[in-house]
């Protein structure tokens, strides 16, 4: 039991070393969950200038078009459209779209989500990291390839936030 403990004790202090949200780890019969309040990792866009000639507000319809618009099956060459909120990977690791093989992914193109749902995981060494969306609203594209590494920093998914405040 003291490996496990000891186990426990690193993978503890690197959490609190880290900007990560959420973990789930097992060490032999044990298992610990750790997460924070904070809601995601994510980074909102900032909305088009004056200048842009792209309007201000962008509906969840328009901008799935406006990301899918000219990518061949991919929207990784595609910047996120203006207003979109970006969820980006807190640290490298390997970009889970869904909580196991075969299961439906988390998240996908134009499906309304929660603030607090989870669109994906991040795993780093075996550390499952639980990656929220931050805003209520439609997802518009999905980035990172089930799979496959990710850097920290590199956008994972863009969703255009709910509009349910006051119009004017």
């Amino acid at each position: 039991m003291s490996s496990s403990l000891d186990a426990i004790k690193r993978v503890v202090a690197a959490f609190e070393r880290s900007d990560w949200t959420e973990i789930d780890v097992r060490v032999g019969d044990v298992r610990v969950h750790l997460a924070t309040g904070s809601p995601s990792h994510a980074t909102p866009v900032p909305p088009a200038s004056p200048a842009s000639p792209r309007p201000a507000a962008v509906t969840p319809t328009a901008a799935a078009a406006a990301v899918h618009e000219g990518a061949s099956g991919s929207a990784d060459a595609t910047a996120p459209p203006a207003g979109a909120h970006v969820v980006v990977s807190p640290s490298p690791g390997i970009f889970w779209r869904s909580p196991e093989p075969g299961a439906p992914p988390f998240a996908d193109v134009g499906q309304p989500i929660d603030a607090a749902a989870t669109v994906c995981i991040v795993e780093v060494m075996k550390l499952m990291n639980h990656l929220k969306a931050g805003v209520s609203g439609t997802v518009v594209a999905v980035y990172g390839e089930n799979g496959v590494a990710v850097e920290k920093g590199e956008r994972l998914f863009a969703i255009v936030p709910d509009t349910a405040g006051p119009t004017g």
